[in-house]
């Protein structure tokens, strides 16, 4: 991670994929790694969004920035639908305006056309 712990994730050598972002939040939500349930909940507590329509919304978004300029936005989480639980991941990268809200409307309109999550 560097000599800068604060920042580590902006910039660093330190990389992950969409996929292997989704594959680990997959991991955490059943517990694949075995915590306490009662952590597990907290994580759970701490990333949960929103709900409508009994569908609950759970997710974090970030920015990595380069100077003064937003160049990689992403937007990770998961859906407790009534049917199935839904795991995604959006990256946008752009030499700016990329961030964690762009990914974020990006997801939101999906869940739409999908008809998962109307208000997010």
């Amino acid at each position: 991670i560097g000599n800068n712990i604060t920042y580590y994730w902006n910039g660093s050598k330190l990389k992950i994929s969409p996929l292997e972002q989704v594959e680990l939040l997959k991991k955490l939500y059943e517990n694949g790694f075995g915590f306490q349930q009662e952590n597990i909940d907290t994580v759970k507590s701490a990333i949960f969004i929103s709900e409508y329509d009994g569908n609950k919304l759970y997710g974090k978004t970030g920015t990595g920035r380069v100077g003064e300029d937003d160049v990689n936005g992403w937007f990770i989480g998961y859906i407790e639908a009534t049917n199935n639980t839904y795991f995604f991941s959006v990256s946008v990268q752009a030499e700016s305006n990329a961030n964690g809200a762009a990914a974020s409307q990006i997801a939101a309109s999906i869940f739409k056309e999908m008809g998962i999550i109307i208000d997010s």
